[in-house]
């Protein structure tokens, strides 16, 4: 499962290709991911290329949402957060992040980001998370 953030450098210069384009791998997206890709679509060829980027994940079933339980795990993970991370995580984007986080654990896939500041935190509050740091 990929970050939101690999697909944005894969659309911007096309960093991460080979990961992203690999054959013989299943691959799913977090309805997380394409909410944030819709909210930063601003023209109609942005659209139509997320058309084109969420057709096979749609066409397949390979969306992934969260149930109920999970957003109560994710509140009780935020809410046992160390202090000194209190200000980073008032953020949208943490919060997303932790999202993501959660969905790919729920699946028990590795998540591919660029975002290492962001999955450490996460990653130090939910051990059992596989993470692949992709650098652009």
């Amino acid at each position: 499962m990929f970050d939101t953030n690999i697909y944005i450098s894969f659309i911007r210069n096309r960093s991460h290709a080979s990961r992203l384009l690999q054959r013989g791998t299943i691959k799913y997206i977090s309805a997380i991911v394409l909410m944030q890709l819709w909210a930063g679509a601003k023209t109609r060829k942005a659209e139509r290329l997320l058309y084109q980027l969420q057709k096979p994940y749609m066409d397949s079933g390979r969306v992934v949402t969260l149930q109920s339980y999970h957003y109560i795990t994710i509140g009780n993970i935020y809410s046992d957060l160390p202090a000194k991370y209190k200000e980073l995580t008032k953020r949208a984007d943490f919060m997303n992040d932790l999202q993501i986080a959660i969905t790919a654990l729920s699946i028990g896939s590795t998540l591919y980001t660029e975002n290492i500041t962001h999955f450490d935190i996460i990653r130090s509050m939910v051990k059992q998370l596989k993470i692949e740091y992709l650098i652009p």
